[in-house]
């Protein structure tokens, strides 16, 4: 494999964007509904969104978000006010978060699966004027000029303030400026932390990763990422529409329909974690099939296994390509280049206009160290959360929390986490909230939670010290999902007499990852 050095890297990089890494500042728009607009002015018959058996053009977006924006300002809606989006994929969420960003304000995105504790959580820390949930799926003759004047209701949309907060209360914690979306992160407190991701993140992470896929008017990218996610809202969604491609989401991810999709020609281009690609794998049973339409092959938020990795890229003929990043970093740190697939299942380079550090690299013997991080792509921090904004933000860089390498081939390679973090199925989910919960049952004395890495996943296995004779695996998954999404629930759990512990009281996690 070659050893691609920082400068050649730079150079291919730049050849790829058509513009210097000092430049691309300029060629933003500066805002996602900016790039809406444009195109719709360019090519306004193109298509944009499809979902839901619905397809929308550049134009139609454009005026449709319009009216929703018209409509939302009426309902009192300002300039910094927060709006919860509980939304699961589709046009709704979409048209949403443009309709807001015409407005200047911001909308926090969440999933609809989340637990009525998560939920509220999240809905009292935001402070949101408004919450839109759906009811029903959107209107087939959504562009229709009668259904028009209520185009939250054609949606099948509701918007209620039941919930929200006092004026008072929004007012006392303003965002930070140009906000255009807040994601919530759980974190390792267990405590919800909201990640204020402004214009310029989302425009940034998704004009240079729509640049480095080579993404055009021509592409229709499939993705079955929810955009309550960072990965799926700005690295997706956000990176179609800076390059005027069209973006089809699916709702809930079928790996028998998205193997379907992706035998159209209209289909150029695939995202998913790695999850995802397991079940492709498996429900992939005809080796006759196959899939010449398809251009790119990417998977993210989460560590991307080898043997999965080279069973894709057999089956579907083509290299499948990695990236890293955070949500506070917008989220993409990193990602392969198809200019330069890798044999390895490294995350590739660090993106251009981003620089990085590898702290305490130099005196490991490893080249191991924290990886920090800055750029356009870095949150503007954690909203009503200065002190732990404080921690990961120190003159402008990022501190991941995330140990890694550059390894033999010139490529980031992340070795491992500093915090305690479990990543299942793309989603985050940090055992001190896990622990928290299980706790709360008083059958648990003690308890401790550890992820085990399968083939392209983790599992969540819980430790525990109990007062009962037996407890079942079922039943303790069943108590836990009044607190705790799906995603969040055990795989595992095992009892022991004790758990190790320092004389400190402390449980000794790697003492248990021994026992796996």
């Amino acid at each position: 494999m070659p050893v691609w050095q920082s400068e050649d890297v730079r150079e291919a990089d730049e050849a790829v964007l058509g513009v210097a890494t000092t430049g691309i500042s300029a060629r933003l728009f500066l805002t996602p509904i900016a790039a809406i607009e444009h195109w719709a002015g360019r090519n306004p018959q193109a298509s944009c969104v499809s979902a839901e058996n619905l397809e929308l053009s550049y134009e139609q977006v454009s005026q449709l978000t319009l009216l929703l924006a018209a409509e939302f300002r009426a309902r009192g809606t300002e300039p910094g006010d927060r709006v919860v989006l509980e939304l699961e994929n589709g046009l709704g969420v979409v048209l949403s978060f443009l309709a807001l960003n015409r407005l200047g304000a911001a909308a926090v995105i969440v999933s609809p699966r989340l637990s009525e504790f998560e939920r509220q959580k999240i809905v009292s820390h935001a402070l949101p004027v408004a919450i839109i949930t759906a009811i029903t799926a959107p209107s087939c003759d959504l562009m229709r000029p009668q259904l028009m004047t209520n185009v939250l209701a054609a949606l099948g949309l509701v918007w209620s303030e039941d919930g929200a907060a006092a004026p008072l209360d929004r007012d006392k914690y303003p965002l930070a400026a140009n906000v255009a979306a807040m994601i919530y992160t759980t974190g390792t407190t267990g405590e919800p932390k909201g990640v204020m991701l402004t214009h310029q993140n989302l425009m940034f992470t998704g004009f240079v990763s729509g640049k480095l896929r080579g993404l055009g008017e021509a592409d229709r990218v499939l993705t079955a990422l929810p955009l309550s996610h960072a990965f799926g809202l700005s690295a997706v969604l956000c990176s179609v529409l800076t390059q005027g491609a069209s973006l089809e989401l699916v709702v809930t991810f079928s790996a028998a329909g998205i193997l379907a999709r992706l035998r159209d020609s209209a289909i150029t281009g695939f995202l998913g974690v790695p999850a995802m690609y397991t079940q492709l794998i498996s429900a992939d049973r005809d080796t006759a099939l196959n899939y010449p339409f398809l251009r790119f092959l990417f998977s993210g938020g989460a560590p991307l296994d080898p043997t999965l990795k080279k069973t894709v890229e057999a089956r579907f003929g083509l290299p499948l390509h990695n990236g890293y990043g955070l949500t506070e970093s917008g989220p993409t740190i990193a990602q392969t280049r198809l200019y330069a697939p890798l044999s390895d299942t490294s995350v590739g380079f660090v993106i251009p206009g981003v620089d990085y550090q590898i702290v305490g690299a130099s005196t490991s013997e490893d080249g191991i160290g924290e990886l920090k991080v800055r750029g356009p792509n870095i949150m503007a921090g954690y909203y009503r959360n200065q002190a732990q904004t404080d921690q990961v933000l120190i003159d402008g860089w990022l501190a991941t929390g995330d140990l890694a390498r550059i390894n033999g081939s010139g490529a980031l390679e992340i070795v491992g986490r500093i915090k305690e973090l479990v990543i299942k199925n793309g989603f985050n989910v940090y055992p001190p909230e896990v622990e928290a919960a299980l706790l709360k049952l008083p059958e648990i004395i003690q308890a401790a939670v550890i992820g085990q890495a399968v083939p392209g996943n983790e599992r969540i296995i819980a430790f525990v010290q109990t007062s009962a004779s037996r407890l079942d695996l079922g039943w303790v998954n069943q108590q836990l999902r009044s607190t705790l999404a799906g995603y969040k629930l055990l795989d595992e759990i095992r009892v022991v007499d004790q758990l190790p512990s320092a004389p400190s009281g402390k449980i000794l996690k790697h003492r248990l990852a021994d026992l796996l």
